[in-house]
């Protein structure tokens, strides 16, 4: 499978996987990435790699390493897939990939930063509650749920939730109430969307 302006080493899954892979050579992948133990999580060959908690998950970033690149080449010239396809990665995945990059971590968190850098880099649209801008955001996550699967999609989830608590830990200080701190964030976060509701219906009303 060939992607255009990116990286081959991206983990496909979900509606992505079926889309862009037939059985056969999902089949043929995921025996390539199982043949030997990973690193990581210590699954052994022939088996799926596991989350932390015990869920199994995308084959870790060591192990991919460890069994070298999917020869895709030798399988077309075998006839044991189609032809080389073309796709174009979409902008959020592509970020991921360089947050891989460059910070050595694995998807999940890849993909949590590239979400939160997405968030800054829309931060003054959504601050005035710009359509434009959630909906870019949207997209982007979605075609990232899309891609990674259900299964990747719990895992940015954690990622995020844990990168949230440790700001809020960190903001509330060594004797403050991180809870407390993030009641206060949503209340007033909460109260801005409403005063917003309530400028744009007296607008409205004239």
């Amino acid at each position: 499978m060939g992607v255009e302006n990116g990286s081959q080493s991206i983990p496909w899954g979900g509606e992505w996987r079926r889309h862009l892979r037939s059985d056969a050579e999902m089949d043929l992948v995921r025996s390539w990435m199982r043949r030997v133990e990973c690193p990581t999580c210590k699954a052994a060959a022939g088996r799926a790699c596991r989350t932390a908690g015990g869920r199994p998950t995308n084959e870790h970033r060591a192990r991919r390493d460890a069994v070298g690149p999917v020869p895709y080449a030798k399988w077309r010239k075998e006839g044991l897939i189609p032809e080389q396809r073309t796709y174009t990665i979409p902008a959020v995945l592509k970020e991921s990939e360089k947050a891989r990059a460059d910070y050595n971590v694995d998807t999940a968190l890849a993909d949590g930063v590239a979400v939160v850098r997405m968030f800054l880099a829309d931060r003054l649209g959504l601050f005035l509650q710009g359509e434009e801008a959630m909906d870019r955001i949207d997209d982007a996550v979605r075609k990232l749920i899309e891609v990674r699967g259900p299964v990747g999609t719990a895992d940015v989830v954690t990622v995020l939730a844990s990168q949230v608590a440790s700001l809020l830990a960190a903001n509330s200080g060594p004797d403050g109430d991180p809870e407390a701190l993030f009641d206060t964030m949503i209340r007033a976060q909460i109260d801005m969307v409403r005063r917003m509701n309530a400028i744009e219906k007296e607008r409205a009303d004239g």
